[in-house]
């Protein structure tokens, strides 16, 4: 496993004067901050230092099976808790709005 520091601006409301992320190293797990990224770092000027994981196995996707049935059984679950006595009539409603959701498709992100 390996970690990765880097040197992030982290004040959401105030324009980063340069760069995001001014420094980034990647390091063996449990190792210190290296010196390439501390020396840039300055107590109060925005940056912070940050430690990202870095895994070597892959992320695990549900297939679209399986988010669908979830997808379903979270809505009855929501609406039967809301609304019982017109449960069938909102569950057909939300199924009939957003099909490709209900049937594990991810929506597109445009940008």
């Amino acid at each position: 496993m390996k970690w990765r520091y880097s040197l992030q601006w982290m004040l959401p409301r105030t324009p980063c004067p340069g760069l995001p992320v001014a420094a980034s190293e990647v390091v063996d797990a449990g190792a210190d901050v290296p010196e390439s990224v501390m020396s840039r770092w300055v107590a109060g000027a925005g940056y912070a230092i940050c430690l990202d994981f870095l895994y070597d196995t892959p992320v695990k996707r549900w297939s679209d099976e399986r988010k669908a049935a979830t997808r379903r059984r979270n809505l009855e679950k929501r609406i039967n808790r809301a609304a019982p006595l017109f449960a069938d009539e909102l569950i057909e409603r939300e199924l009939t709005a957003r099909p490709d959701y209900f049937k594990g498709k991810s929506p597109c992100k445009s940008g």
